[in-house]
């Protein structure tokens, strides 16, 4: 069935999808629909044996028409025996930036795990695609790259910053791939773009993690994204680890759970022990939900990232307590582990991280009872101070 504009505007006013897939007009000519609703127009055909594939242009700044007639051009010449990209940039072979974060999304950044992916493609598609001169890469002067990060930077410094080194990641990715040669982006210094995010420092101390267990148990969220954020103080764990987590992921009999590697960011598996309380939890939800443990709308879909960000922003904002965010859960249960007397090495292991050196080459050890040990005093401890407060707010 060929293509409408009208099924192409519906599909880029969706936020995002669950899964890529093209859209066939005929003759070879395809719309490339991405997981953040972003579509490319796409040729592909076989030429002396071998496919080959060309990127027209992102819809809508190339629209269905233009496609259409830069795809019969390329008809024209294949049947001339000639190079249907002459049909796109001319006899002289050009390669844009567009171009570049095409071939870096589809090759490297779809082989990361699922929420950089995602992060990847969303700073792609906000900040970068159709941001810079659709020219040769070669061509764009340092001033047009300074002048791009310059506008993004005057709303968000700290974005300005990390959009500089996704964009020279892309960059140095395509020279591997030997797409494009040096380019005047290589003189611009990242230290002079925008400000670096700042260094984690802040963990929550016992206190302050009972007043957010409280204020978790009494919010009105559905009880998935309630245990979920539990569960998170509890295991020190990743968010992805256990958002993305199935019902397989949990051997209760063992009492033992893997992450697995496509939703690790080490890309490893990743053991750790079923702590008592997060046991409970996880019965709980097994009872109530069937492969998906942490749901959202849908039951057979996790809860997306957004979400979990809102849902803190509204807990925290209810709180009086230093600036904090999910992430320093993990600092904290690292930093408060080892002033109760958790070795390194097996704090290492709760926060999933490789060891490192020639420790992580040789020694595949989990430690598995000394994790389970550190995470019976950590929650003995933090439940402590939950009762300690409760306590307190009765009496008051």
């Amino acid at each position: 069935m060929a293509l409408t504009d009208k099924q192409l505007k519906a599909i880029i006013q969706q936020k995002s999808i669950a899964k890529a897939y093209e859209l066939q007009d005929g003759q070879g000519l395809t719309a490339r629909v991405s997981t953040v609703s972003s579509i490319v127009f796409v040729y592909r055909c076989r030429i002396n044996g071998s496919q080959k594939r060309y990127i027209i242009g992102k819809y809508p700044i190339i629209s269905l028409k233009q496609a259409r007639t830069i795809h019969k051009k390329m008809l024209e010449l294949r049947e001339l025996g000639r190079d249907p990209a002459i049909a796109l940039h001319g006899d002289k072979d050009i390669v844009t930036v567009d171009d570049c974060l095409d071939l870096w999304l589809r090759d490297h950044v779809v082989s990361l795990s699922p929420n950089t992916r995602v992060l990847y493609e969303s700073v792609a598609k906000n900040h970068m695609y159709g941001k810079l001169p659709q020219k040769s890469v070669g061509q764009i002067s340092a001033r047009e790259w300074t002048v791009w990060l310059d506008q993004i930077a005057e709303s968000n410094p700290k974005m300005a910053n990390s959009v500089f080194s996704k964009m020279r990641a892309c960059l140095n990715y395509c020279k591997t791939k030997f797409l494009i040669e040096n380019t005047k982006f290589d003189l611009l210094r990242q230290a002079n773009v925008g400000k670096s995010s700042d260094k984690g420092e802040r963990f929550l101390n016992f206190d302050e993690l009972a007043t957010v267990w409280i204020a978790i148990e009494r919010s009105k969220a559905g009880t998935s994204t309630k245990n979920l954020h539990l569960l998170l103080i509890l295991m020190g764990c990743r968010l992805s680890e256990l958002r993305l987590s199935r019902r397989s992921h949990f051997d209760l009999k063992r009492g033992v759970w893997t992450v697995p590697p496509e939703i690790s960011k080490t890309r490893k598996a990743i053991r750790r022990p079923i702590p008592k309380r997060a046991r409970v939890f996880l019965e709980r939800l097994m009872n109530i939900y069937d492969d998906v443990l942490f749901p959202g709308s849908h039951n057979d879909i996790p809860i997306t990232l957004s979400a979990c960000n809102r849902y803190i922003r509204r807990l925290r904002a209810q709180l009086k307590l230093p600036h904090w965010r999910t992430h320093d859960f993990r600092r904290s249960i690292s930093t408060l582990c080892s002033e109760q007397g958790t070795p390194p090495h097996v704090v290492e292991k709760m926060l999933g991280h490789d060891l490192g050196g020639v420790f992580s080459i040789y020694n595949k050890h989990d430690w598995l009872k000394e994790q389970e040990k550190a995470y019976d005093r950590f929650e003995h401890r933090l439940m402590e101070e939950v009762q300690l407060q409760l306590k307190s707010r009765a009496q008051n």
